[in-house]
């Protein structure tokens, strides 16, 4: 689901930064900021660099086993999807000579997120469809030592930057159980 979302997200974001600054090329792209050895996992640069930081499980949910009834009378017990957040990392990876253009553009993604008042349905989002219903996501802003964690746990310099999260998926693989019977009373 995850490796579903996040493209969807990206391309809707090139398709607002195409739209709101007139390109004909897209802006955003899915990618980690450092490779293993340390260096730029990107080539290309006047890029806002979208990079998945983390993933968390959501605790406000329950996690309780559900009982589906069977065409039988029995039932069928469903283990519950694992709900989670993912946070999204938006780097404006743009030349010293392009700084000032690096920032218009995370005052861009900044808008994007705005416009849609953070929630993606299928509606504004149609690759959503069949994935998942609705996604709220929201801005983050960590504190100066968090921030600085982050780029330390990435392995990178800090660039401009903008944190979002994603909330909540449903994660879930339905196997075969066994079916129980249903309880009759004497």
């Amino acid at each position: 689901m995850i490796h579903e979302i996040v493209p969807s997200i990206v391309t809707e974001l090139n398709r607002f930064l195409m739209s709101k600054h007139n390109l004909t090329e897209e802006k955003a792209l899915m990618s980690h900021l450092v490779n293993a050895d340390g260096s730029m996992a990107v080539q290309e640069t006047d890029k806002i660099i979208v990079t998945l930081v983390s993933i968390e499980a959501e605790r406000s949910k329950s996690n309780t086993s559900t009982y589906k009834p069977t065409a039988s009378g029995g039932f069928t017990r469903l283990n519950p999807p694992v709900e989670v957040n993912i946070y999204l990392l938006f780097s404006a990876y743009f030349t010293s000579e392009n700084y000032v253009e690096g920032l218009k553009f995370i005052t861009s993604v900044i808008a994007f997120f705005q416009s849609r008042q953070g929630i993606f349905t299928t509606q504004n989002t149609p690759s959503l469809n069949g994935i998942i219903d609705k996604l709220n996501v929201e801005m983050v802003s960590p504190d100066l030592r968090d921030q600085s964690n982050v780029w330390s746990g990435l392995g990178a310099k800090y660039l401009p930057s903008v944190l979002y999260r994603v909330k909540t998926m449903p994660i879930e693989h339905i196997l075969p159980s066994a079916e129980i019977s249903s309880i009759k009373s004497t």
